[in-house]
């Protein structure tokens, strides 16, 4: 590699110093406030240790990163990033991000603890690496819940990119913990790349089959510099599976089958890796979900444990959003064609780490100093005070550590500036010029940096200081305002400083700068600690509220109370008196606040009763039995429990075998006498009812519907009462009765159907109110004469019609409320209820004669082969003209008098017409025709069966059928309130489409002859 930073041909390069930087940390070793317990694992990016601090001995897991990372000011922005993304993780596999520090000049990261042996440890204990793998079932256990953890990741929009068997932990419980999630898209491109050329190291080495680095799992197209995707992770982890599985490495694009490995094993093995490191990316599972279905294909009994955990950790992974690319392909492949030309390991890059400090033996850097030694006497000898001391060339940067006050160096000739420091002691700079090879010697007595400290905080606080050695130094006390005041009495330099006092929380602050020449001045105000308080009362169950604040029921502790003079306890229970009491609570106390027993609050009832409707000289020998029912408890009216009625709300009555009050609501203060006047009536009578069948009943008394219950009627006692009975499509029954309290009849009984039409008769439908007149069997010549006025063609030629049976048609056109009732809705434009319904369309009419129909065939009221529906075009004719033949029902002369249509008729006529009116009126407004039907000339045009034809038969014609032919428009009869009366003659026709909603159309209901077969 590149020696950029070299001056002679001595001198290392800056990966080699990053080297001597990126040391593994031994066990024991302080690292800021904590000690190293052991190191977990010694990664390319970072390396992960367990950590205990030095006080609290708290355990915890730290990362310490690259020193390269120090070059980029943005990265401790990005682990920010990173820990917040982790902050909603919920995966117990992910350890989340506690805090981010630098220490030791070192970027590092505080995780959740991690346990458990890593899978380099697991895999040597369990398997032989290098000859045979785990075995099926463990392998797959622990693939299928690295492929969950990834792609529980990947939905989290975070990936690892950079797994090796080091940074997989198992539990005791057989589940796995993965370091590192997240960490490689945190280290830019070119910090990575810098990075990778200073961690040298083979891209495959099958010498260490014991475990996986970041060099056996990294994926083709990272070798190959294209941007990576989250399917870098699925092949890593099928890199691990591989491994965990056969004991040995895949090689990229060459692996060896598993199948050809393992005796027996089922070929879906083969297929799960052919998938998963196939070279070209695009041909690999591309999600972990998919992968885990793929690895799921493995096992032969899909309701195995096995079978059960892979489907858990496929049910666990959210599909995610996007898939983030990352990287500068032209940079990777240059820095991977240096790595494979060097070849060192990274094992031997962590053993030649070194760490730069004051009281260490090092080797350093030499530009134009070195250490004096044999055959090479010194020419400048340096004496310091204090022993320990660092000698830095400025310039040049070279520096040396003086131990036991004196330094010998071999300085090349020439003039420098030497910097003299120590901890503790200010700086001091030397002029020095070298111009031979005599010995030249300096002295330098660097000056103590002591300092002013206060410290702002409470009275009788203790003041500690922790120095950069880990050593603990106690300060002293501040006095009666809460001020710790030292003068001189403390090095400049950065300090953890400590403040406590009895009944407060501890206060420690990390990386305080005590500066020299200054008075440093902080204000640490200190936290109360919590104290505990318990409430007891007898009876318990009280509410306890404590200076007006509701905090539950007693017996109650509160565990966080602030230390207070000032605290007001208070409980209340009903039916008790109130009881408070003042206290004042310090600092850490558990306090126990007892009320004694609770005093009861009560009054008295002064009762009073009468009894409704019953004689004076009855009353004595009635009240024997009369008791008094308080609060759901019985009591004798002359009991003491009246004269000690508890403080509130409460409900009364009387009770007597024959009578009974109401139920009576009062409310009761402490002490008061409170006088409650009570009327007993008769207790109901009942009435047992024996319906027939699965028939439902409703009842009415006197006029107002009343419940039946378990098959019972309640009927008021002493009076007499109308009992309605009404069963649907059956007659309704009524009885009159008059029964004592608590009577009871039992009637049986035998429901009569409600009876339908009879020919010859009218008719009213039952529950929807529909009358209908009897339209007798007749004949009758169809269409209008050549000689009518105003006659069109359609209305000819002229024919006889002939009915063999008769039919009911509707006395009056359908009314809204009546299709109201029946379709729930009502799409008028005009009036309301006993106007016609308009805008109906033909098939909406149809509809709801249907409903008629199964309606009253279900009741069996359908007289046999008849059925509800339009009339037929010749059906309605006959019914309108009621055996009439001139131009209306009526004659042949008309105006807007008789019905709801415009203008007179004959048109010419001398006849005056009253206003026109605008909209439908009530039906019935107008003289009915001679068979009872109203609105057969105006009012709405009404819907017929007939599809319209232009001409009539004009032949003789028995029960005709309704023409059916294709044509989409409908043949409308009686014409309708904007029409003229020329327009609403007993032969007048009109057409329109089947689907029309007019404000002019309406229809009449038949009961007639089933004509659809």
């Amino acid at each position: 590699m590149e020696n950029e930073d070299s001056q002679s041909g001595n001198a290392p390069n800056s990966a080699h110093k990053d080297r001597l930087n990126h040391r593994v940390l031994k066990s024991g070793e302080s690292f800021g406030n904590y000690r190293v317990v052991r190191c977990l694992c010694a990664g390319l990016i970072a390396n992960y240790y367990h950590m205990q601090h030095v006080r609290d001995l708290h355990d915890v897991t730290v990362g310490v990163f690259h020193p390269r990372s120090l070059n980029d000011e943005r990265f401790p922005k990005r682990l920010e990033v990173l820990r917040k993304s982790l902050q909603g993780c919920k995966h117990e596999g992910i350890p989340r991000i506690l805090e981010i520090a630098r220490i030791n000049d070192r970027d590092c990261i505080f995780l959740e603890a991690v346990k458990g042996r890593s899978l380099s440890q697991y895999f040597a204990k369990h398997g032989d690496p290098g000859k045979s793998g785990l075995g099926t079932e463990a392998s797959s256990h622990i693939l299928a819940q690295l492929l969950g953890i990834l792609g529980y990741a990947h939905s989290m929009k975070l990936d690892h990119r950079d797994l090796d068997s080091d940074l997989i932990f198992i539990q005791e419980d057989e589940t796995l913990t993965v370091l590192g999630v997240g960490i490689k898209a945190t280290v830019d491109v070119e910090l990575f790349e810098s990075i990778v050329s200073a961690s040298v190291s083979p891209l495959v080495s099958s010498k260490t089959p014991g475990r996986l680095s970041s060099f056996d799992v990294m994926s083709p197209e990272y070798r190959s510099g294209v941007a990576e995707d989250r399917r870098v992770d699925i092949y890593g982890a099928a890199v691990v599976g591989y491994w965990l599985l056969t004991g040995q490495k895949a090689q990229p694009g060459h692996f060896t089958p598993p199948g050809r490995l393992i005796e027996g094993l089922a070929g879906s093995w083969n297929n799960y890796f052919e998938r998963s490191l196939v070279l070209n990316r695009e041909d690999r599972y591309p999600s972990c979900k998919l992968a885990l279905l793929g690895l799921k294909k493995t096992e032969h009994e899909p309701e195995s444990e096995r079978a059960g955990l892979i489907q858990r950790q496929i049910d666990r992974i959210p599909v995610p959003k996007s898939i983030l690319a990352r990287g500068n392909v032209a940079s990777r492949v240059y820095r991977l064609s240096v790595i494979g030309v060097v070849g060192l390991t990274l094992a031997a890059l962590m053993a030649s780490f070194l760490q730069v400090t004051y009281t260490n033996d090092v080797e350093y850097v030499r530009h134009v100093a070195v250490m004096a030694e044999a055959g090479r006497p010194a020419n400048l000898r340096v004496l310091v005070r204090p022993s320990v001391a660092k000698i830095e060339f400025l310039r040049f940067g070279d520096s040396f550590i003086a131990n036991n006050g004196q330094l010998d160096l071999r300085v090349q000739t020439g003039h420098y500036t030497v910097r003299v420091s120590a901890p503790h002691h200010l700086d001091s700079t030397v002029e020095l010029t070298i111009a031979n090879h005599e010995l030249t010697e300096v002295e330098v007595d660097l000056k103590p940096a002591w300092t002013d400290f206060q410290i702002i905080s409470e009275p009788g606080a203790s003041i500690s200081v922790v120095d950069e050695r880990g050593l603990e130094i106690e300060l002293g006390v501040a006095n009666q305002d809460g001020v710790f005041f030292l003068k001189k009495g403390i090095f400049a330099g950065t300090y953890q400083i400590i403040v406590r006092k009895k009944g407060f929380q501890e206060k420690v602050l990390d990386n305080q700068q005590v500066s020299f020449g200054e008075v440093t001045e902080l204000q640490i105000p200190l936290v109360a600690l919590p104290a505990s308080l318990t409430v007891q009362t007898n009876p318990s169950g009280a509410r306890v509220l404590i200076n007006e604040k509701d905090l539950g029921l007693s017996p109650l502790t509160i565990e966080e109370v602030d230390p207070s003079e000032h605290y007001l306890v208070a409980v209340y229970l009903d039916g008790y008196r109130p009881l408070a009491k003042r206290i004042e609570v310090a600092a850490g106390q558990d306090m126990l606040v007892s009320f004694e027993s609770l005093v009861p609050l009560s009054g008295e009832l002064e009762l009073s009763y009468s009894f409704s409707g019953v004689l004076d000289d009855e009353i004595k020998s009635l009240s024997q039995d009369v008791r008094v029912e308080l609060d759901g408890f019985q009591y004798r009216p002359d009991s003491d429990a009246l004269r000690q009625v508890p403080q509130g709300k409460h409900k009364i009555r009387l009770q007597h075998p024959l009578y009974a009050s109401d139920l009576l609501e009062f409310s009761i203060k402490d002490r008061e006498r409170k006088a409650i006047a009570l009327s007993l009536t008769p207790k109901p009578a009942y009435i047992a009812l024996d319906i027939p069948g699965d028939l439902n009943a409703g009842v009415r008394l006197n006029g107002t519907e009343v419940e039946i219950v378990n098959g019972q009627v309640s009927v008021p006692a002493n009076q007499p009462v109308e009992f309605e009975l009404q069963i649907p499509n059956h007659l309704t029954m009524v009885r009159r009765f008059e029964m004592e309290p608590t009577e009871q009849i039992d009637w049986k009984v035998e429901p009569v159907p409600i009876p339908g039409p009879t020919a010859g008769q009218s008719w009213t439908m039952p529950y929807f109110g529909l009358k209908f007149s009897w339209v007798t069997a007749g004949t009758f010549l169809m269409g209008s004469p050549m000689r009518e006025p105003g006659r069109l063609p359609n209305e000819g030629p002229q024919g006889s019609v002939t009915f063999t049976r008769g039919f009911w048609m509707g006395t009056y056109e359908v009314t809204q409320s009546q299709y109201r009732g029946l379709m729930e809705q009502n799409p008028s434009e005009f009036g309301t209820g006993q106007h016609p319904v308009d805008s109906v369309s033909w098939k909406d009419a149809q509809y709801f004669c249907s409903l008629l129909t199964k309606f009253e065939a279900d009741a069996n009221r359908l007289p046999e082969g008849y059925v509800y529906r339009l009339p037929t075009e010749a059906e309605w004719e006959y019914a309108a003209r009621a055996g009439t033949t001139g131009a209306f029902s009526f004659g042949d002369e008309a105006d807007s008098s008789m019905g709801a249509f415009r203008g007179v008729y004959p048109p010419d006529s001398v006849r005056t017409s009253g206003a026109d009116g605008y909209g439908t009126h009530k039906v019935g407004s107008f003289a009915p025709n001679n068979w009872g039907l109203y609105d057969v000339h105006g009012n709405v045009k009404e819907w017929t069966l007939d599809v319209y034809n232009g001409r009539l038969e004009g032949r003789d014609q028995v029960d005709p059928r309704p023409r059916e032919e294709d044509g989409g428009r409908i043949t409308v009869r009686g014409g309708s309130w904007e029409d003229f009366a020329v327009r609403v003659r007993s032969a007048a026709r009109d057409s329109v489409r089947e689907d029309l909603n007019s404000n002019s159309i309406g229809f009449r209901v038949v009961l007639a002859p089933d004509i659809t077969e």
